[in-house]
């Protein structure tokens, strides 16, 4: 199994790092983390060039992106949340992804689609009702567009006053969905 993963946190030992760490150790097979902030990934312009091949006109570090997603099996995108969505790193990335758009829905070709698994694992140092459910709905869109079903999340909350490595649950149920994705693979790919 190819597991890419997109950490969208400026925090490299934080709430968002230590739950990914949790779910990866129960991940089998070959694992591509991309530090989101630490890419070169410029906004779309709106420019329309992918609307004639499956290609971006901008030449920056989603080139690299594009091959690792349509490598990978899994997809998951490790993200506190901002303002009820993801950091502007990670939309900027999203945005970029308008080249997939193209491909299916201007250009009609649904040749060469690998269909891959989605899972959010998300932070919040604070909680409300439906907290997650504007970063869900730029996620799935991101994920339709990378050709990602059957998304699965595992959402860490109030990590201002119980932080991740102190929350037993979220860490064990992060570890169990890894180790439930990995099988599902297995059996499904023997």
């Amino acid at each position: 199994m190819n597991t890419l993963v997109f950490f969208a946190s400026p925090n490299t030992k934080g709430n968002t790092y230590t739950l990914m760490k949790r779910f990866l150790e129960g991940i089998d097979g070959k694992i591509d983390i991309i530090e989101v902030y630490e890419k070169k990934i410029s906004p779309c312009v709106d420019c329309k060039f992918c609307y004639s091949k499956e290609q971006c006109s901008i030449k920056d570090d989603m080139i690299d992106v594009y091959n690792k997603i349509s490598n990978s099996d899994l997809i998951v995108v490790a993200t506190p949340m901002y303002f009820s969505s993801v950091p502007a790193p990670m939309k900027a990335l999203i945005d970029r992804l308008q080249v997939y758009w193209s491909k299916k829905y201007i250009r009609n070709d649904r040749n060469f689609i690998k269909i891959k698994k989605g899972i959010i694992l998300g932070t919040s140092g604070i909680s409300w009702n439906n907290m997650f459910n504007p970063l869900e709905s730029v996620l799935n869109q991101a994920f339709a567009a990378m050709d990602a079903k059957k998304i699965e999340k595992i959402y860490a909350v109030d990590t201002d006053e119980i932080p991740v490595e102190k929350n037993h649950k979220v860490l064990q149920d992060a570890y169990k969905l890894a180790i439930k994705i990995s099988q599902e693979f297995k059996k499904n790919n023997l």
